[in-house]
């Protein structure tokens, strides 16, 4: 059977996020029609956002299948002190952005799993402010979207990436993030960010502090 994230969610333990559901039945996470497209087209894609979070440095959604075969072969409880996570996402080096059980186990935090360290943390208290917290990230510092991008053209990517996100995050992350987009200044052709740190730390302020424990994880060469 061809696995979905509502099966992998089940089957892990971990509630699907209700904006993560939303974002893939909408397909806000595909690349493109197909591969083809994708290579062909992929800057007017992330101009428009497409898929969400384009302006964010190093991440690449995964399908269902992909998570799977992540889930099974490395961040399995049987792996990893029989702690569960679900991946969503992964860097160009492999690490797994994943949702995981907070603490207290009633909700789904989410946080980057490294592929090759030995412990790791949760970054947000769910996946909404995970998200949110990203594209305020990359409107402070987009200079990783500077080799294929002006600055004013990667200002135009996170600008598409929060109009697209505030359809799909709580009323105060969104209007916040308008906040940001309607107060981002033009920028100049050595910028290489849309707001100061002041300003990021504020919007950033929407969401009630998070700190999480670190805990173990084996590293993935370890688990094959």
């Amino acid at each position: 059977m061809t696995p979905t994230f509502e099966t992998l969610a089940a089957h892990c333990g971990i509630a699907l996020p209700p904006m993560l559901a939303r974002l893939l039945a909408d397909g806000c996470t595909r690349y493109g029609a197909s591969r083809e497209d994708w290579q062909a087209n992929w800057r007017e894609y992330t101009l428009r956002a497409q898929p969400l979070l384009s302006s964010v440095y190093d991440f690449e959604w995964i399908d269902a299948a992909q998570a799977a075969r992540i889930a099974e072969e490395w961040l399995h409880p049987r792996f990893q002190d029989g702690r569960a996570f679900l991946p969503f996402a992964i860097s160009g080096a492999g690490d797994a952005y994943c949702l995981m059980r907070t603490a207290a186990g009633e909700a789904a935090g989410a946080g980057m799993i490294w592929h090759d360290r030995g412990d790791s943390a949760m970054e947000a208290a769910s996946f909404e402010q995970f998200v949110f917290a990203r594209l305020v990230e990359s409107a402070l510092d987009f200079e990783h979207l500077l080799d294929d991008f002006s600055p004013a053209q990667a200002r135009d990517c996170v600008l598409a990436d929060f109009a697209a996100a505030a359809g799909y995050l709580p009323e105060a992350a969104a209007n916040a993030l308008r906040a940001l987009a309607a107060a981002a200044e033009p920028v100049e052709d050595d910028s290489t960010g849309m707001i100061d740190e002041d300003v990021a730390e504020r919007a950033l302020s929407v969401y009630p502090a998070f700190e999480s424990a670190r805990f173990a994880v084996v590293p993935r060469w370890e688990c094959e």
